[in-house]
């Protein structure tokens, strides 16, 4: 093989397209460094930015020439059957955002001109590849496939544009994003022009980190940002034009997981503030608490944040990775790694989402109008739970949803069950166990029905054309049951104990997360007081900022056990013991009645040590009595 050849082969490609991806990026970025400040592209310090001298930006562009340039060489300069469509593919719809990123870069723009161009953006691709997807073996309508593609373009491309708050932190993970994304297009096979195109990305984003990475003498700005968010995201869709699958949703969401987790947050954080508070900033609303900045504000340092946020990128695409290799094998293994991880970078991450949320909740159910509204969405969500409850056993039973008159016999009978019993006259915020019980048995009784109403319609069709046996269909049945019990009262557990209990463990996450210094309380009695006490203390959104620490009662029975979801630490005679493990500010006392050598004994304590004692009491208090009649 001569030279000419080598340098046509697809495979040979990978390391000779990437590296002279990698020499222009370096070339053109030194280049933007010298001449960018003079066309009027610096980035000042101040407001939401964290550097502290004036830096170019807009060097995107670097990256941008690179990549088309190298691509050319590739798939313009070898026989590579669509490599044209394939360049056009990605050149189109990157002229329209590369003008406005200029232009954004240079004079900042509006972010509703913005996102309109980026919905024309999202127009051009879905009509260069008229996506059909389908789903539950159901062929979407092409204004859904439409929507589904503008929605998934705008929220990448915003993605990125959103985590590029440090320096090199967007580069490195579009870099990392990558090499999972070439892991990817190995496994599906025959997709050598994608992964030589990744890489030659690859290759001009390293290039650029060399002078982006901290401390950063040039930015990507809108210009780079924008179009790493837009190479990612046609290359996703261009893997899901067939069926849409479980794994084809989540390898993209986990190959770019820090930018869309980061986004999801700011999405999340706003919506909550903004219903809470008609006055707050709204979705598209700048703020300083990304992923970035809450990283920095623990490591103190951008070249540490960068590294640990590369880290947790890395971590998103080996789960990806592991799905890859378990989806024929063990999916739920997969998935459920994939669920822990979740979790636990929820935990981590999103206690300020959680802690605006709840507060949301507890404010939101407190207003009539919320929860008239609530009240009155209540039968929606059942009837979608029930349908949702028939697809899912539908397809695990008989491969297909679309069974139009099955439909109608699992679903009518269940929701006229629902509306014909007293289910929706329970306003279920302030619901007690016995609605709880009612509802178990009406949805078990409905669901019964609607089973013994498609046995008698559906039977033949049942068990000659699905061929389904009688351990089956009672298997179909069964899950078709549970699952409608788990949604419909899951949904209404939660709201009930939204105010209350969630409230509170997101109380306490908030403040481990923000170390916020709180008023603590020492509680004495664990009785029914305690709890009252405790529900007031955390419902009224702690107004002081106080905290409980733990609860001390006299009672043996009760001691080193949790009591209200607090736990039992002594009793009085071990107070001064206690003090000195966990300083508190404050002892609330919640009995009824306390002796009065005892009552003694917390005020000599509380002097001593310069503490706040009160007592809480929740008495009827009589305000006026009823005058006595005298008979005649």
């Amino acid at each position: 093989m001569n030279f000419a050849q080598l340098f046509q082969s697809t495979y040979a490609g990978i390391l000779i397209y990437p590296v002279l991806a990698l020499a222009i990026a370096l070339l053109l970025t030194r280049l933007c460094i010298k001449f960018l400040p003079k066309l009027g592209f610096v980035r000042q310090p101040g407001g939401r930015h964290i550097h502290t001298t004036s830096i170019p930006r807009g060097g995107g562009i670097a990256v941008i020439i690179a990549f088309f340039t190298a691509s050319a060489a590739f798939l313009l300069g070898t026989d590579i059957p669509g490599g044209q469509e394939y360049f056009l593919r990605f050149l189109l719809p990157a002229l329209p955002l590369i003008v406005v990123g200029l232009l954004d870069d240079r004079w900042e723009i509006s972010a509703w001109i913005k996102l309109a161009v980026q919905f024309a953006v999202a127009l051009i691709i879905w009509n260069q590849t008229r996506p059909q997807y389908t789903f539950f073996n159901w062929a979407v309508p092409w204004f859904v496939s439409l929507g589904v593609t503008a929605f998934w373009v705008i929220l990448v491309i915003n993605a990125f544009n959103l985590i590029d708050g440090l320096d090199g932190l967007a580069t490195g993970l579009g870099i990392i994003s990558c090499g999972c994304m070439a892991v990817w297009f190995i496994f599906l096979g025959n997709r050598a022009m994608e992964v030589v195109t990744i890489a030659i990305m690859a290759g001009a984003l390293l290039g650029f980190l060399r002078y982006n990475f901290y401390p950063a003498r040039i930015f990507l700005g809108d210009t780079g940002s924008t179009f790493i968010g837009l190479f990612f995201a046609i290359l996703s869709l261009s893997t899901t034009d067939r069926v849409v699958t479980l794994t084809s949703i989540l390898i993209p969401l986990l190959a770019i997981g820090v930018p869309i987790f980061d986004v999801f947050l700011a999405i999340w954080r706003r919506s909550a503030r903004k219903l809470e508070n008609n006055h707050a900033g709204g979705i598209m609303t700048g703020d300083k608490e990304h992923l970035h900045h809450r990283v920095l504000c623990t490591t103190q340092g951008q070249k540490a944040t960068a590294l640990r946020l590369y880290l947790i990128g890395c971590t998103f695409s080996v789960i990806a990775i592991i799905l890859l290799l378990l989806r024929q094998y063990a999916p739920a293994v997969g998935y459920l790694i994939l669920m822990i991880a979740l979790l636990i970078v929820l935990r981590q991450f999103a206690s300020i989402e959680l802690w605006d949320s709840a507060r949301l909740i507890r404010n939101g159910l407190s207003k009539p109008r919320m929860a008239i509204c609530l009240h009155m969405a209540q039968p929606f969500y059942d009837f979608l739970a029930i349908a949702l409850s028939f697809a899912i056993a539908a397809n695990l039973s008989l491969g297909s949803c679309q069974d139009l008159r099955l439909f109608i016999c699992c679903f009518a009978p269940l929701a006229l069950t629902l509306c014909l019993s007293r289910t929706y006259r329970v306003y279920w915020v302030r619901a007690g166990l016995g609605n709880y019980w009612r509802l178990v048995l009406t949805i078990c009784l409905g669901s019964l029905a609607s089973c013994i109403v498609a046995w008698f319609i559906c039977a033949e069709q049942l068990i000659n054309t699905y061929q389904l046996t009688n351990r089956e269909l009672l298997a179909a049945a069964l899950l078709f049951t549970l699952l409608n019990l788990f949604l419909i009262c899951s949904e209404r557990f939660f709201i009930h104990y939204a105010e209350g209990y969630l409230y509170k463990r997101l109380f306490f996450l908030f403040q481990q997360q923000t170390r916020k210094r709180m008023r603590r309380i020492l509680l004495y009695g664990g009785g029914r007081t305690c709890r009252f006490f405790a529900n007031q203390l955390y419902n009224s959104a702690s107004k002081d900022g106080e905290t409980i620490v733990g609860i001390i009662d006299d009672a043996p029975t009760l001691q080193n056990l949790i009591v209200h979801g607090f736990p039992v630490i002594g009793c009085l005679d071990q107070l001064e013991a206690i003090w000195n493990k966990r300083q508190f500010d404050k002892i609330v006392v919640t009995m009824l009645h306390i002796p009065a050598e005892k009552l003694e004994i917390l005020k000599d304590f509380c002097i001593k040590h310069n503490l706040e004692l009160t007592t809480y009491h929740t008495l009827e208090e009589q305000l006026l009595t009823k005058p006595e009649t005298t008979t005649p």
